[in-house]
């Protein structure tokens, strides 16, 4: 009986599933954007990006930095096939 449990396939979870390496943040991102914000900003961001969240604070700023460059700067958006607004 051991010898059938020992051929027995291995259930999967996190240990037996081969990992993709990760790229490093600075590979992805290699340029850095600082901005000042209000209280009221950072107690929102800390809200919003506390704990389980998907997003971290740079993800919010990238989102919104790249949603503003698509609408105001026309080379920006071509780059993503966006035709800007008039």
């Amino acid at each position: 009986m051991r010898e059938q449990a020992a051929t027995e396939p291995r259930p999967v979870d996190a240990s037996t599933v081969a990992k993709k390496p990760r790229p490093k943040p600075i590979e992805r991102f290699p340029f850095k954007f600082h901005c000042a914000i209000t209280k009221a900003m950072d107690d929102s961001l800390k809200r919003l990006t506390g704990g389980s969240s998907l997003l971290a604070e740079a993800d919010i700023g990238r989102i919104a930095l790249h949603a503003y460059l698509l609408q105001n700067d026309q080379y920006y958006a071509r780059l993503f096939g966006v035709q800007p607004h008039a």
